[in-house]
C-alpha cells in the first residue's frame, strides 16, 4: 500500500504541489488506500480494529486519530484533511460523543462558573 501510495504521489506531485493545500491533496489520496488495506485485512484476520475504529467511521475516525494519537492541532488536522477548523470540532464533539455515549460525556464536561453580580 505504502509504494503505491509513493508511486501515485510521484505521478501527481506536479499538480499537488501547486494546489492551494498539498498535504490535502496528498490525503484525498491516502484515504481510499487505507480503506481498501482495512477491508482486505478485516476480511482475512477478523474484526480486530480499535475502539475507536470500531465505534466510529470516515471523517470522525480520521480526524480523532490525527487530534488525539498523533497530537496535531485542530487547525494542523484541518490543514492536513483541508478542512475548516469549526468542520473539524464538530467532527471530534461527535466522535468524543460517540465514544463516550450521552451520560458519560455529560458526567465530564466540567461545569460552567457563573458570573456573580455585583451588588
Amino acid at each position: 500500500m505504502v509504494d503505491s501510495l509513493l508511486r501515485a504521489l510521484v505521478d501527481e506531485w506536479p499538480r499537488i504541489i501547486t494546489s492551494d493545500r498539498p498535504a490535502s491533496e496528498a490525503w484525498k489520496m491516502l484515504v481510499p488506500r487505507v480503506a481498501a488495506a482495512v477491508g482486505e485485512g478485516q476480511r482475512a484476520h477478523g474484526d480486530r480494529r480499535d475502539t475507536v475504529h470500531r465505534t466510529l467511521e470516515g471523517l470522525e475516525a480520521d480526524v480523532f486519530v490525527l487530534r488525539y494519537r498523533m497530537s496535531l492541532s485542530p487547525a494542523e488536522t484541518a490543514d492536513l484533511m483541508g478542512l475548516e477548523v469549526p468542520e473539524v470540532t464538530v467532527a471530534l464533539r461527535r466522535g468524543m460523543s460517540a465514544l463516550l455515549g450521552p451520560r458519560e460525556l455529560i458526567r465530564r464536561t466540567p461545569a460552567r462558573p457563573t458570573r456573580r453580580q455585583s451588588t
